[in-house]
């Protein structure tokens, strides 16, 4: 299966929509998608014995002469949107249009409008439990707009959707509730596999077919994730030192012991691991954690946010001209564009450490308190 071209999704959806913010950072953004099939391992939820079959999207920060206004969602996946959360939710308004009317802005293909930055830092994404990994492009192109390549990672029959370039679609399962510990195992595994393929220059020139065969460096890769996907990224990073840090938004880290018969899920880990929530209190499995961790550590609270604020779809709710109000319990109160600040601000302090070796400066010490009002710190350690 080949990657997806910007000319192709431009093709696949023409309609004149509405545009998504720019990303704020000093550089523009390129999106490539297309997947990562691992032979290795067969799918643990599919029916037959399926090779596990990764999407990705690939932000790089680039220098560009233009941008373009692409689909946010493959039209397949943003129809199945509106439906799966009126019915999740009970809610009553037809929220289809806002999930396949939204545009990206993101650099042309043209090669001679575009340079990528050259081998940047790279930051692995874990969606959230029956969540796309489209939920986060705007996010995910904020912190690339940072400096650093984003890779977000659709996990096969886990996202409530999933569609292939041949155009075949997974949809999700639900007996991986039935696990004790969700997919945050299977999910590790594939960030493994991923870090693997960065150094396999022939994947990396058929997923990244501008970028030729060559391999990127795996000694600056990180992880974060969204709910099951941040629980993820500090079990992947326990399980595999390749990765440098790691920082969860908001994610619950079931406890019940891996199938190897651990009794943590989070083994002894020395990388610097940052938690973010949308409470002012660490759960149970938080501080189990917690005890795990021998880096740099930080807890921190955003207040007015719901476990969704930490996902795209206030953004999207706002930029269709949709009154986020109404949806105050899902959405939380907080302003969009002040969320992916706070999350893009804190993500990359917080990674920047990670890679240099130096965790620390006003922000991540909460030196600078009217910066971000709405950011407490619960917990801190070891630095």
């Amino acid at each position: 299966m080949q990657p997806i071209s910007i000319l192709l999704l431009l093709l696949a959806n023409t309609t004149v929509g509405y545009l998504l913010p720019n990303p704020p950072g000093k550089y523009n953004v390129t999106l490539t998608t297309g997947p990562l099939i691992d032979y290795t391992r067969n799918d643990p939820y599919a029916a037959m014995p399926t090779p596990r079959a990764l999407m990705l999207s690939v932000f790089q920060p680039a220098t560009c002469a233009s941008t373009v206004a692409v689909p946010n969602m493959p039209s397949k996946i943003a129809d199945y949107q509106g439906p799966f959360l009126e019915e999740t939710f009970n809610i009553s308004v037809d929220l289809t249009p806002i999930f396949l009317e939204a545009r990206l802005p993101v650099c042309s293909d043209h090669p001679d409008g575009c340079s990528p930055l050259d081998d940047a830092p790279i930051l692995l994404f874990s969606p959230g439990y029956s969540v796309p990994r489209s939920y986060y492009n705007v996010l995910a192109s904020a912190i690339a707009s940072e400096g650093f390549t984003v890779i977000t990672i659709d996990h096969p029959e886990d996202a409530n959707i999933i569609v292939y370039p041949d155009g075949h679609a997974v949809y999700n399962n639900a007996s991986i509730l039935d696990s004790p510990t969700w997919d945050e195992y299977p999910r590790a595994a594939d960030v493994s596999f991923v870090i693997d393929q960065l150094s396999n220059a022939t994947a990396m020139a058929e997923l990244l077919p501008r970028r030729g065969p060559r391999p990127f460096p795996t000694d600056r890769v990180a992880m974060l994730g969204h709910s099951a996907g941040g629980a993820s990224a500090i079990i992947a990073a326990s399980r595999d030192d390749r990765i440098r840090g790691a920082i969860n938004w908001d994610g619950s880290i079931f406890g019940s012991p891996p199938p190897e018969g651990l009794s943590q899920p989070v083994q002894i880990m020395s990388q610097p691991v940052l938690f973010m929530a949308h409470q002012d209190y660490a759960g149970a499995d938080w501080l189990a954690a917690w005890q795990q961790l021998k880096g740099p550590k930080l807890a921190l609270y955003i207040a007015n946010t719901t476990h969704y604020t930490f996902s795209d779809m206030p953004t999207l709710f706002q930029a269709a001209g949709q009154s986020t109000e109404p949806f105050a319990d899902l959405l939380g109160t907080i302003a969009p564009a002040e969320m992916v600040r706070i999350l893009t601000a804190y993500t990359t302090a917080w990674m920047n450490g990670a890679f240099s070796g130096d965790q620390g400066g006003e922000l991540l010490q909460h030196q600078e308190p009217g910066e971000f009002p709405e950011v407490a710190t619960m917990m801190k350690g070891n630095f």
